[in-house]
């Protein structure tokens, strides 16, 4: 469970952010001055911070708590104001702060801003991790005809320093494709930095991509952070327009500068990107540069899904097994026969990701694991629903919409809670309700 302290001089609006947070499973503690969130922040340990500007009876403003808290910590800090200005804001994530929100603000105004700020926390606390070449967390598996294939083309890519461009549904393994080139790569000695671009604000993106020098601010970007190594950018086709004209031009020049800087830096990584979208469909819509798609797609990776390379379940089961029977210090045992009979015929949404989240619970909590809304029992519902005579596609569109709509009723509407149990990002799970055309009224 992640910790999240709220530091506001208003009671009733302490408790409203409270009861919202609390119910998407976060622990909240209040705190209504300064002396009383300095006292929090030497005892405990929080994920994010909600802090308001204005405190009365304080002896700090949440101007100044900012300051204070970042000459030792970078925990991700969203400030609240019902007084602000660009002014306020600017100088806010200046001095350190992740997000600005103006009051009154509504339940997916905030939920979106603390779900993102500690998702990109957590994005950059592994690139720290990979930075110092801790990048053999998973390998990748598989002896399917397609992954062969997969792992042919990475013997080829990787020595070479072309651009690689990888496809495939949320949970396929883009990252794991990734960190395969790299450890194969000229760069391997050179750090692996990992940059999503699906989770930042337009705003930040540059800052992060290309670092900040202002006034006594100097920060390095991805790109430098990256010499000698590769950058890898994560769902590159959520980039906005702005940014994607500056990357070009990095390309182009094989330099950049950092924001409010001068100097120019040359341009030392190799960048693979990977999307979940069709990339040349995004430039027929006007929503991708088609000059920098050209840039960028010099060689096309596609991952298959997880039904797609059903010969591999065995051994990512397997594999899975023996990763969760060491971590929790539990006998290894054979999960193959429970998890097939349970999950036969099952088309597996959430990919690869989805089968190591069932992995899991199965090897902490063996086969009394019962839960009586699991995929399985859906499937029965599904099976006897007239479908024999629909096309395939079709076919696994009514279930995909059934055992999404199931699994959301299941969490009384909590898309947080269901992404998490099926093995899906938050907006990945928003992305694919949209597609299926699940609404609001139906959730």
């Amino acid at each position: 469970m992640k910790n999240i302290l709220v530091i506001d001089d208003e009671i009733d609006i302490c408790n409203n952010i409270k009861a919202i947070l609390t119910d998407e499973g976060f622990n909240v503690q209040v705190a209504h001055n300064s002396d009383d969130a300095f006292n929090y922040i030497n005892k405990h340990s929080y994920n994010l911070i909600i802090l308001d500007v204005w405190l009365d009876n304080s002896k700090y403003d949440g101007l100044e708590i900012l300051k204070q808290i970042r000459k030792n910590l970078t925990i991700p800090i969203i400030i609240i104001s019902g007084h602000g200005n660009i002014e306020m804001a600017v100088s806010a994530i200046k001095d350190g702060a992740n997000e600005f929100i103006e009051k009154p603000f509504n339940t997916e105004r905030l939920l979106l801003s603390v779900n993102r700020s500690i998702e990109l926390h957590e994005v950059k606390h592994e690139n720290r991790i990979l930075k110092e070449g801790s990048i053999s967390d998973y390998k990748f598996i598989g002896e399917s005809s397609a992954i062969m294939k997969i792992k042919q083309q990475i013997v080829k890519i990787a020595p070479t320093s072309s651009r690689v461009m990888i496809y495939g549904e949320s949970g396929t393994g883009k990252d794991i494709i990734a960190k395969e080139i790299h450890k194969n790569s000229i760069n391997k000695d050179g750090p692996f930095i990992i940059l999503n671009a699906a989770l930042m604000e337009p705003e930040n993106l540059e800052s992060e991509l290309f670092g900040i020098q202002d006034n006594n601010l100097d920060e390095i970007g991805h790109l430098e952070k990256a010499e000698y190594g590769t950058l890898f950018i994560d769902e590159v086709g959520e980039m906005p327009l702005q940014t994607q004209a500056k990357i070009l031009r990095v390309l182009t020049d094989k330099n950049f500068t950092k924001r409010g800087g001068k100097e120019l830096i040359k341009l030392n990584c190799r960048i693979i990107c990977s999307s979940t979208k069709n990339l040349e469909q995004l430039t027929n819509e006007g929503s991708f540069r088609k000059d920098l798609f050209h840039r960028l797609n010099v060689v096309t990776i596609k991952l298959p899904n997880l039904s797609e390379r059903s010969d591999d379940i065995d051994s990512l089961i397997d594999y899975f097994t023996e990763i969760f029977s060491k971590e929790n210090n539990q006998k290894n045992t054979d999960l193959k026969p429970l998890i097939k009979t349970k999950y036969i015929n099952y088309e597996w949404p959430g990919n690869i990701r989805e089968l190591r989240n069932v992995i899991e619970r199965y090897s902490i909590l063996g086969e009394k694991y019962d839960d009586n809304n699991n995929a399985a029992e859906k499937l029965d519902d599904f099976q006897n629903k007239n479908v024999i005579s629909l096309p395939l596609r079709n076919a696994r569109k009514l279930f995909e919409k059934n055992y999404l709509q199931s699994q959301i009723n299941r969490f009384d509407g909590n898309i947080s809670k269901t992404a998490a149990f099926i093995g899906m990002e938050r907006s990945a799970l928003h992305r694919k309700l949209k597609q299926l055309g699940i609404t609001e009224e139906e959730k």
